[in-house]
């Protein structure tokens, strides 16, 4: 395993403990007009899809803004 797919799965981890947090039928809208559940969302990053590893990356990406912002 390289040190890349050692960050993805730290990473990974992170994200489905912030949703495993929030409520499996609860809905998050993306784009706009597409309505995704948390459980889906989580079935998507488990099954390492593509959808599901640009959710993490976009995750990471927003906690990288919120930990800048409170510095």
């Amino acid at each position: 395993m390289t040190q890349e797919d050692t960050l993805y799965n730290e990473q990974k981890k992170l994200v489905l403990a912030r949703f495993r947090t929030l409520n499996p039928e609860g809905k998050i809208m993306l784009g706009g007009d597409k309505e995704v559940t948390v459980k889906e969302l989580i079935n998507h990053i488990e099954q390492g899809d593509e959808f599901g590893k640009k959710i993490v990356k976009v995750q990471m990406k927003m906690l990288q803004v919120l930990a800048h912002s409170a510095e």
